[in-house]
């Protein structure tokens, strides 16, 4: 049967290098025609087809996809031919021509010489039974094995095709706009550890089955099972060997990913990282899934339905969600994801990760026992006598080891349910839609209830990195702007958020706290009159207990923390945190979710669509955080300062900002330039100084660009500031730009093809400091018109002008393939681009391409100068 598996994985291998091409739309003819299957055939040839077409059309046998067929039918008669060429009936002796050589030889020799009569001396023989000899037993057993599996011509035949897919996908390693990243190791990590764990996985499950049936596929169980050998010792064993071939597996995971970075001209290996990725996090998981294989393989007592078991198994655990068990403690070997940041390592992902470890661990142990009780020996097979056989070899090591596991289960399962579901909340995909739909039946009512204005926010944030927690105290001032008094203030504070005061500088009564969906009505004494004031103060505190079954929460880490306004209280229902997929308001019997407010809804304009609660505010805020830290707020640095071993530093702003704002803390190395008399600055990760200079760039040409074609800059600075790629996007603050280390600063501009992204996301983010943060949108369609298709408009003429058309067009080219495969996806009715209700398919790739089209109908001047206008009078 191992011919068969090797001829799947290679069809295997055919089908995943074409979804591996699929990937870049450069590629996409050559990975629909290289899939045996015809599967990324159908994909392009339907990737375009709007929700109408896929719901009616069918897929024609012309064109690409009978192209595809004709040529994997043809490989196919080629292999059908060969074979039978090759076929005969007659068996060939296992034997190889080397040991008939030898044969012939030794019988040649024995031929020439006199028979004699030779006298036998029969040697002495100690006998052992102690654990000496049966480790020594494991020892030589194990090695059988591994070398039974390793040796084998259908591993390395396995083995080749794994290493053919890691040399394919060494190219694809961070790729964006068609264009590479440094081979960084995490990224190597990712790409050919992620993609060679398939292989790892199949070589689990198939040869497990045949270490377990090594000796009965081959007559001798009954030689070995005669033996005096301990009844754990075969199970440990095999156990041995296939862990070992899994740390081989590994070794070659490594040596290929150095190779890669060799390669592609990079040197800084990270031999440390590879280990602990490789040899901890990735092998602990492989010698879980080893045990568990063996399990199987033990109790099915039959080779192939122990296969189809494992590969059924696989089937279930990726459904598991869909079953209802999300929580860990439910998933075999699951734990609470991992990701790596150059900046903060494994940081809040490594300590839940070795807890459900443990806790699996401890059910391995479990299974380990059984497999020693049910492992066949003998003749006897049924499941009668097998059950007879577990009984009496149940003795005392094997209850001591199982009592074992078994307080290890409960009170590993015990930590592990405290942390996640006592000190930390865990809510089910259901439970939480439930709770959406909960939280819009209760409070919809007050959606259109008259709230005073945010006009000045004051904040101290205190940030502790090491404990990973954050305190705020702050003071708002309200205005009522409205033309009716308000009595009764609608607080919304975020759930995770400790509450240590909420006092209004006017006399206020609580009448409704809700805890659990963050809903807190208070009614005033006297009634706010329109044009009144009042001030909020309040001190709420972020604290991170324990771990989460999935971790979530990494706005506050040890190196890069980066929160924002979204995590301060604030007034009014919001409907963002209404349930938005139509089928979950279906099953929560819910009505369909309104359209956002149309254009010509006058009402819907006193709203921006950044923030309910405000439209233009002052703001400052000093911000403390470890010695070795530098914190960023938006705004001006006033003052900085060190008190009781904590860095201080005060920010002000000295024009009204949007109520949104971040603040930020990390290890930052700096990097300064200006222009004019604008100073910019990056604060990057050391080791991230790639493409600080071509940021910087991007950042100069855009100021010039944008000023001269829309209008002055109403800031000092502009300021870049790298954080953990837990979140892969940059996004624009008042003269302040947060950006993931995974999206441009580790891009590798390797050719004039190559796509400059860093340049185009910087250029974009400046832009939106005309485009969002010097005129702002009403809560309505098309609002987004304003923020991100004029700043990619803005964007895409600054590349313009630095690439030229050539580099353009490919940019537009990912741009339309973007906006047309997004659109396959709408779940709702597209609408144009002017009355867009935020998909990002639309006012971005779409805005992109209709903006640039504008340029080249009536001039990049006349439009540039109804923009300007535009600009000024607003």
């Amino acid at each position: 049967m191992l011919p068969n598996y090797v001829g799947a994985v290679v069809l295997l291998v055919g089908y995943l290098l074409a979804g591996n091409l699929m990937q870049d739309i450069e590629n996409e003819r050559a990975a629909a025609l290289l899939d045996p299957f015809g599967m990324n055939a159908v994909s392009l040839v339907t990737k375009y087809w709007t929700p109408v077409e896929r719901n009616v059309a069918l897929v024609g046998l012309d064109g690409l996809m009978l192209q595809n067929r004709l040529i994997w039918m043809a490989i196919g008669l080629f292999v059908l031919l060969a074979a039978s060429y090759r076929f005969r009936f007659s068996h060939v002796a296992s034997e190889g021509r080397r040991w008939r050589r030898r044969a012939a030889a030794a019988a040649a020799v024995e031929a020439e010489q006199p028979a004699r009569s030779v006298r036998l001396r029969i040697p002495r023989v100690s006998r052992s039974y102690g654990m000496t000899a049966s480790l020594l037993q494991v020892v030589t057993l194990a090695r059988q094995s591994l070398r039974e599996v390793v040796g084998n011509r259908y591993f390395v035949a396995i083995l080749g095709a794994g290493l053919a897919f890691l040399v394919f996908s060494a190219d694809q390693v961070g790729k964006l706009y068609g264009t590479t990243t440094y081979p960084v190791t995490y990224q190597v990590l990712e790409v050919l550890g992620g993609t060679f764990a398939l292989f790892v996985l199949i070589i689990i499950t198939f040869y497990a089955g045949e270490v377990v049936w090594r000796e009965r596929d081959v007559r001798i169980q009954q030689v070995q099972d005669a033996t005096p050998m301990r009844g754990w010792v075969p199970f440990a064993a095999k156990f041995i060997a296939l862990s070992l071939t899994v740390a081989l597996l590994q070794g070659v995971v490594l040596v290929a990913g150095v190779l890669t970075q060799a390669v592609k001209g990079y040197s800084n290996f990270e031999i440390p990282l590879y280990l602990q990725t490789l040899f901890g996090f990735y092998f602990l998981d492989y010698l879980l899934l080893v045990v568990f294989v063996l399990l199987v393989h033990v109790l099915a007592n039959h080779k192939y339905m122990g296969h189809l078991i494992v590969v059924l198994y696989y089937v279930v655990m990726a459904f598991s969600s869909q079953l209802g068990l999300e929580h860990n403690l439910y998933q075999y070997g699951s734990d609470a994801g991992t990701t790596y940041s150059d900046m903060n390592g494994f940081g809040p992902f490594a300590t839940p990760f070795f807890w459900f470890k443990a806790y699996w661990a401890a059910w391995a142990i479990v299974f380990a026992v059984i497999s020693n009780l049910f492992w066949v020996r003998g003749e006897e097979a049924g499941a009668g006598w097998r059950m007879r056989m577990a009984r009496l070899r149940f003795g005392r090591p094997q209850l001591t080891a199982a009592l074992v596991a078994t307080v290890l289960i409960l009170g590993l399962g015990g930590f592990v349910f405290y942390n996640t579901n006592v000190l930390n909340e865990y809510r089910t995909s259901r439970d939480a839609q439930r709770h959406a739909a909960e939280y819009e039946r209760l409070y919809k009512q007050y959606e259109i209830a008259l709230q005073p204005r945010i006009t000045a926010v004051s904040l101290h944030v205190d940030i502790f990195p090491e404990r990973r927690d954050v305190a705020v105290r702050g003071t708002y001032r309200l205005v009522n702007r409205g033309e009716a008094p308000i009595d009764s203030l609608h607080l919304r504070v975020p759930h995770r958020a400790e509450i240590a005061q909420m006092a209004f500088s006017r006399a206020a009564e609580s009448v409704h706290a809700d805890e659990d969906h963050g809903y807190y009505i208070y009614r005033l004494d006297s009634a706010l009159a329109p044009g009144d004031s009042l001030s909020l103060d309040f001190n709420i505190a972020y604290v991170t207990r324990g771990f989460e079954n999935r971790v979530t929460s990494t706005q506050i880490v040890e190196n890069g923390t980066f929160l924002n306004s979204g995590m301060m209280p604030s007034f009014g229902y919001d409907p963002g945190a209404e349930l938005s997929d139509e089928e979950s308001r279906r099953k929560q019997r819910l009505e369909p979710r309104e359209r956002m407010a149309r254009l010509e809804d006058d009402a819907a304009r006193r709203n921006n669509y950044i923030s309910r609660d405000a439209d233009w505010i002052e703001f400052e805020a000093t911000v403390s955080t470890s010695p070795d830290q530098i914190a960023i707020a938006p705004g001006y640095l006033q003052r900085e300062w060190t008190e009781e071993g904590r860095r201080y530093f005060h920010y002000a702003m000295d024009t009204p900002i949007l109520n949104f704002y971040a603040f930020l803390s990390a290890r930052y190395a700096i990097h300064r330039d200006s222009w004019n008399d604008v100073a910019i600055e990056i604060f990057y990760h050391p080791g991230h100084e790639y493409n600080l200079v071509r940021m910087t760039e991007a950042v100069k040409k855009s100021l010039d660009y944008y000023t001269r074609e829309f209008g002055p800059y109403q800031h000092r600075q502009v300021r870049i500031l790298e954080f953990p790629r837990y979140a892969s996007f940059a996004q624009a603050f008042p003269n302040t730009i947060p950006y993931s280390e995974a999206i441009g600063f580790i891009a590798r501009i390797a050719s004039d093809e190559d796509v400059d992204y860093p340049f185009y996301v910087t250029a974009h983010e400046v832009a939106h400091q005309w485009w969002a943060h010097q005129v702002i949108g009403g809560n309505m369609q098309g609002v987004t018109v304003l923020s991100e298709t004029l700043s990619q408009y803005a964007a895409l003429m600054v590349m313009e002008k630095e690439y030229g058309e050539t580099r353009m067009k490919k940019f537009l080219k990912y741009e339309l393939d973007r906006y047309l495969t997004g659109r396959a996806f709408e779940r709702r009715r597209e609408l144009p681009l002017l009355r867009n209700e935020g998909q990002g398919y639309i006012h971005y790739q779409k805005g992109a391409l209709v903006m640039y089209a504008l340029r080249d109908y009536i001039g990049e001047e006349p439009l540039n100068r109804a923009l300007s206008a535009f600009l000024a009078d607003n």
